[in-house]
């Protein structure tokens, strides 16, 4: 769950695996060993010409005068497969590993099997453990005399005790009294019931050597079952402690530690064994793969993202919403956060095409999640719903987009009607301030009264949530909303005039200053960055409505608190955040250089400029296309301006280039607000390049101008904006009465009569209640009015 406002893959390393298993297959695997001959005090001594073979694969080899055997290993024989040995020399017999049996070593090139022999008819072969061996021996091969009509007393023994005694060079009655020996001391001491059964069987007592057997069977495995009882509890305990690795790591922002932390659980988490665990270990895995996603840019951020949302579907193929339904929600939630997110980076029909997947995705977690039953849950889901609404609708241009503000702002409503500010005070805090974040883009997009009381909601909702979040309490939230409240007070500045606009602007430089209380350079140092440049831009708007040497001080000031951020703000390590405060410094400056004018404003234009450019360092047209035409308007607008005052007919032909870059990415479709205000932008570069521009290049460029304007007015109304529509008429009035100008005939008349018409349109918004404007327009028709009746009466005079 967000606020609105706050502005190596496993794939690969399966990859990599693979590559190393296929090239490690292409060279021989060889088994190392050596064979050593022990003494009777245990001295050892290499066995030369030893014969070694692996049983059931062939390829004997000999010893060397060192005892060492390298063996062939076949593919199908795995790290921990058994082996079975067969080692000859004439004179001994084969003591360790017992009857030859061995494992695969893990590490072929660093691993030595060692291999040792004992004379033949040693006593050492007559230890327990050997006796041991013999019986089971003899107990497994014992079934091949079982036939049809036979009986237990016909089964012998002995054949098996006499075969074992030759193979190790002894007596087969030596053996023979050894075993009875082993066999009386087992039943005398009546311990281990592995051992009694093979007495028993050695006695041919079969019935009570199963007896034994089955004893011995069922404690090992009531044994085996505690300790996998145990090993599954200490396995869950291990899961549960590196979840809370993880979130302790994803609290402290560690997002990059807390992705490891999960996905070291999920090694230990089976989804047919635990499918909710595993459920929410991918889940965080799509919460961390979506922070480090957010902190980064381009290729990086889009590669986080994608993975965040594999992992939510991971878990919606695999687990029904009708024996799974909250972590199947879950994960539908999560899944719409990071679709949201996508869209928000994508452009155009991708853009809302994911936004509108992201608004279903919560919408079918609302189907398992409701408030009674889950009322936080749900109220998050809400809110996260309001979110992805919020997206849609900021990108939507007309009624639609409004629309889906509306209903963006219902679902925040909707949850503070449910939940009361003394229950869930901080989920009630975070709606009232993302309520004002949605009311506030709907007053921006609505003009005159209605859009001004939309305003004023959206700052009593900010100070609502200041209720609960105070500073004493939540002193990190109550910056947030200071800073929140801050911008919404700006957006009323910008409408306001006077009295009213300084008093608004005061208080938005206050909102911005408190946040600064608790966001400390020392403490938060970024956050403390991006408060700085934010108030620098509230500076600036202060500067820019202020004359003489007070104005002057405030765009200094503004131009000063967007350095400071740069201070935190490095390319190398936060790549957007500095790319945004060069462009924060560049409106500074360019606020600055147009106050002081002289030799003094060229150099703080090129300072403007300067700090614009490095922008477009990060702000590329491919990665972030939206933050490069937004630049590129800057860029171009003070490229206009030091044309219009001495800069000179190539810097009007930049600003020209760059607005015309600015409506690559600004359309008339998706974005239809900043491609009417580029369009007019470009008219009025056109015309200023155009009117002295004489013959067929001058007009050329006018008609341009005057295709830049009526593009501008498909968007803008006098019904949705007056003023700006006002003032496209105005602009296209001015270029069709030069362009009549130079027009002979009726073609010029209907120019100039076209003329006339726009100037009337402005009027109807520039009334008398706006002196300025309307004595303008006044003054500019009549000059129209002019023209026309100066060239009737020379078309009277011909």
């Amino acid at each position: 769950m967000t606020a609105m406002r706050v502005p190596a893959s496993l794939a690969t390393s399966c990859v990599l695996a693979l590559l190393v298993a296929t090239a490690a297959s292409a060279e021989p695997r060889q088994l190392r060993g050596q064979v050593l001959k022990v003494g009777s005090n245990d001295e050892t001594q290499p066995a030369a010409g030893a014969q070694v073979v692996l049983q059931g694969f062939g390829n004997p080899v000999r010893t060397g005068s060192d005892g060492v055997f390298r063996l062939f290993l076949p593919e199908a024989l795995l790290p921990g497969d058994a082996l079975n040995l067969q080692v000859t020399l004439k004179g001994y017999r084969l003591w360790a590993p017992m009857e030859g049996l061995s494992q695969v070593p893990n590490d072929l090139h660093r691993q030595v099997l060692e291999v040792k022999l004992l004379p033949a008819g040693s006593r050492r072969f007559l230890s327990d453990e050997s006796i041991e061996s013999l019986l089971r021996e003899a107990s497994e091969r014992a079934k091949e005399q079982v036939n049809q009509g036979g009986n237990p007393q016909q089964v012998q023994m002995g054949r098996y005790v006499a075969e074992w005694a030759r193979r190790n060079g002894l007596g087969a009655q030596q053996v023979k009294q050894e075993v009875d020996r082993w066999v009386a001391e087992v039943e005398r001491t009546r311990g281990d019931e592995h051992k009694l059964a093979l007495a028993a069987f050695a006695r041919g007592d079969y019935s009570v050597a199963a007896e034994h057997a089955e004893s011995s069977a069922e404690r090992k495995l009531r044994q085996l079952e505690e300790l996998e009882q145990e090993r599954r509890r200490l396995q869950l305990e291990a899961v549960r402690d590196l979840t809370l690795r993880g979130d302790a790591h994803f609290s402290g922002y560690a997002f990059d530690k807390a992705l490891e932390s999960y996905e070291r659980a999920l090694r230990y988490v089976s989804v047919e064994d635990s499918p909710e665990q595993w459920a929410l270990l991918q889940v965080n895995r799509a919460r961390a793969h979506r922070e480090m996603g957010q902190r980064a840019a381009g290729t990086e951020a889009r590669e986080h993202l994608r993975e965040a949302e594999a992992a939510c579907r991971r878990v919606l193929e695999v687990l029904k919403p009708e024996r799974w339904p909250v972590p199947w929600a879950r994960a539908q939630s999560q899944l719409g956060t990071v679709l949201r997110e996508r869209g928000e980076r994508e452009e155009g029909r991708e853009s809302m095409a994911l936004l509108e997947e992201a608004v279903a995705a919560h919408e079918r977690s609302l189907e398992i999640i409701t408030l009674e039953q889950q009322p936080r849950p749900w109220a998050e889901t809400q809110l996260n719903r309001g979110t992805a609404l919020f997206a849609r609708g900021e990108r939507m241009p007309g009624e639609l987009g409004v629309r889906l503000l509306v209903e963006a702002a219902g679902a925040y409503r909707r949850v503070l009607r449910a939940l009361s500010r003394e229950e869930y005070p901080q989920l009630w805090a975070l709606a009232q301030q993302n309520l004002a974040v949605a009311l506030e883009e709907q007053g921006v997009r609505t003009q005159g009264r209605p859009g001004d009381k939309l305003l004023e909601e959206a700052v009593a909702a900010h100070r609502a949530s200041l209720e609960v979040r105070t500073r004493k309490r939540f002193p990190q939230e109550w910056a947030e909303t200071q800073f929140n409240l801050g911008i919404a007070l700006g957006r009323r500045f910008e409408r306001a005039d006077g009295p009213r606009a300084r008093r608004l602007m005061e208080e938005t430089v206050a909102a911005y200053r408190a946040a600064l209380d608790v966001y400390t350079l020392e403490e938060q140092p970024q956050k403390w960055a991006r408060v700085q440049s934010i108030l620098g831009n509230a500076l600036t708007m202060q500067g820019d409505r202020t004359q003489g040497e007070q104005g002057r001080m405030l765009l200094e000031d503004a131009a000063e608190a967007h350095r400071r951020a740069l201070r935190v703000f490095s390319r190398e390590a936060l790549p957007l955040d500095w790319a945004l405060a060069q462009s924060n410094l560049g409106d500074s400056l360019w606020a600055l250089g147009k106050q002081v004018g002289g030799h003094e404003a060229a150099a703080l234009l090129e300072q403007a400029v300067a700090a614009y450019q490095r922008a477009l360092e990060v702000y590329t047209r491919e990665a972030l296309p939206h933050d490069w035409a937004q630049v590129q308007w800057s860029l171009a607008g003070v490229r206009k301006w030091q044309g219009e005052f001495g800069g000179g007919r190539q810097r009007l032909e930049e600003a020209m280039a760059a607005y015309r870059s600015t409506l690559e990415v600004y359309t008339r479709d998706h974005q239809p607000q900043k491609w009417a205000r580029s369009q007019n932008d470009l008219g009025v570069v056109l015309w200023t390049l155009g009117s002295p521009a004489p013959g067929e290049e001058g007009r050329k460029t006018l008609e341009e101008a005057a295709a830049a304007y009526r593009a501008a007015l498909e968007v803008y109304t006098r019904e949705s904006q007056p003023q700006d529509w006002a003032m496209a008429q105005g602009n296209l009035g001015e270029v069709l009465r030069e362009l009549g100008n130079r027009t002979p005939g009726k073609a010029g008349a209907a120019l100039l009569s076209a003329s006339e018409e726009a100037w009337l349109r402005a009027l109807e918004v520039y009334t008398r209640e706006q002196p300025e404007d309307h004595e303008w327009a006044r003054q500019e028709l009549e000059k129209t009015r002019q023209l026309q009746t100066q060239r009737g009466q020379a078309v009277r005079s011909e």
